[in-house]
């Protein structure tokens, strides 16, 4: 086995460790454009986790930062070697991954910068600003994705679709994990849609079993139901249009139905989803498309 199928084999392990319906999602995809849908969702499965590994926001910019300068990094030969020995295997797959396929470095460094708001404390104060941060995280996700797909070259014409889709996403996950968040006095969702509904900061750390936290709930479960299912209708488009290649990149909209399905249920309850039920969901979406 050459340097570089064993760096991207440790990428596949893992992504498979830590974000297992990522790996089956990536599994969805022509077999020669997996390892590097895996290399960059793995990148991303490890900015989104570093929170939780940090004991302070400044240890974590520290990180972020350290991943920016390797993104950046134009002059460096990141080839089987020199690369692994100097920052590791999974930087070294992205890095290959990042010239094969020409990712953008400012794409990637913007989807660095938007996680940066994971460490802060304060909360997503309003919609626009969540959609920024839902198009520089998931959205980019997307489109960088696509770009693999398709052999570096950017569909330029699904912008739309990356920021209805991403946002799709975006709330579902946050939706997901908002109970565990709030209890850490944190909000990763638009602070504005729970002051409409009479909750301020402090009300929904206080008490986010309030029936007014439910109404708010609800309706931010019923906004990611319709970017959703405008999200499906785009991807039917994409395959009509003859690029049904690109629809693997989507595989993270499979889940979302469940996910808000599960949530409008039990508006305040820890959520409990097996992978099995993502994995069916996926492969449902993946044979219709």
């Amino acid at each position: 086995m050459s340097g570089s199928e064993d760096i991207f084999s440790f990428c596949q392990s893992e992504l498979k460790a830590l974000d297992p319906v990522s790996h089956f999602a990536a599994l969805t995809a022509p077999q020669e454009k997996r390892p590097a849908l895996m290399a960059l969702f793995a990148f991303l499965t490890t900015l989104r986790r570093i929170p939780a590994q940090v004991s302070s926001k400044e240890m974590g910019e520290i990180r972020l930062q350290w991943w920016r300068d390797i993104l950046s990094d134009n002059q460096s030969n990141f080839t089987d070697g020199c690369g692994l020995a100097n920052i590791g295997p999974l930087a070294t797959a992205l890095k290959q991954t990042q010239k094969k396929f020409q990712l953008p470095s400012d794409q990637l460094e913007a989807i660095v910068d938007a996680y940066s708001l994971d460490l802060s404390t304060s909360p997503i104060p309003d919609d626009n600003t969540y959609d920024s941060y839902a198009r520089s995280t998931k959205g980019m996700r997307l489109a960088l994705a696509c770009r693999i797909l398709n052999d570096g070259q950017s569909p330029d014409q699904l912008a739309l679709l990356f920021m209805t889709a991403g946002k799709a996403i975006s709330l579902a996950e946050h939706l997901r994990t908002w109970p565990e968040a709030a209890k850490a006095k944190q909000l990763f969702l638009p602070l504005d849609i729970f002051e409409s509904f009479g909750l301020s900061e402090q009300d929904l750390y206080a008490a986010p079993h309030s029936k007014q936290s439910a109404e708010a709930i609800m309706a931010l479960c019923q906004k990611a139901s319709d970017l959703h299912k405008e999200s499906i209708e785009g991807l039917k488009n994409i395959k009509e249009g003859g690029n049904a290649h690109l629809t693997p990149a989507f595989m993270a909209l499979a889940p979302v139905p469940l996910i808000l399905l599960k949530r409008q249920r039990k508006p305040h309850d820890h959520l409990e989803i097996s992978n099995w039920r993502s994995y069916w969901s996926i492969w449902r979406m993946a044979s219709k498309f």
